[in-house]
């Protein structure tokens, strides 16, 4: 589903900067993906948020999400893609907004999973990711559903720093999204399995995206 491009982000958010110097006002969206977050300073062994949509999301074409998650493409063994995440969906052509998780492993193509549907703005879903802390490279996902798991996650070559972000693709064209989404209580996991909220983070925020501290372990993520 979201095929997220985290492990180049530095790279796409200039060339973004770069694209939006120069761009006509014909092109004031963002097209493929777009990301509105945070990431973590340094590495963990899980996190979780509180999300909710803060207003019914604008989905013009492709989808919008906003997901707690590790790894990312080119970052597995090797330098092949493998992630974990979990959080809420919403795609063009559907009103429902949907309760998910996606597992990529190196080698298969990503696999996405939907828990719920039918969230509506407003609800708060707490979600997580954690390492177990007695099977290194095993992971669990959490949610009001219940657990997903366990799933190894074959050793990276360097460890990763999760991520909470708002996330927009859409296809080739003109197309927009909107969206409006709130991460609460954004926690990161120690060795041990002891939570401890995220303190130290650097921001996603590409063009038309807005991020907004409200403290340090909350925040909002906005599109027009």
């Amino acid at each position: 589903m979201s095929r997220s491009r985290i492990a180049r982000l530095a790279g796409a958010l200039a060339a973004a900067l770069a694209v939006a110097a120069s761009a006509s006002p014909a092109l004031a969206c963002t097209r493929g993906y777009s990301y509105a977050g945070l990431y973590s300073s340094s590495p963990a062994f899980g996190v979780a948020a509180s999300l909710s949509m803060l207003a019914p999301p604008s989905v013009d074409g492709g989808h919008v999400a906003a997901w707690v998650g590790v790894g990312g493409p080119g970052l597995g063994p090797r330098g092949t893609d493998e992630w974990l995440q979990v959080g809420l969906a919403s795609f063009a052509g559907s009103p429902e907004t949907r309760l998910y998780y996606e597992l990529a492993l190196p080698g298969q193509a990503p696999r996405y999973v939907e828990l719920a549907s039918g969230i509506r703005p407003g609800e708060v879903v707490r979600v997580g990711l954690l390492e177990l802390p007695f099977a290194p490279g095993t992971w669990i996902v959490v949610t009001p559903q219940g657990l997903a798991g366990p799933f190894y996650l074959p050793p990276a070559p360097a460890p990763w720093a999760p991520v909470a972000t708002a996330e927009s693709w859409t296809p080739a064209g003109s197309l927009c999204n909107g969206y409006s989404y709130r991460f609460g209580d954004v926690q990161l996991a120690g060795h041990d399995g002891g939570w401890k909220p995220l303190r130290r983070a650097h921001k996603l925020q590409d063009r038309g995206a807005l991020v907004r501290r409200s403290s340090r372990s909350t925040f909002t993520a906005r599109a027009a």
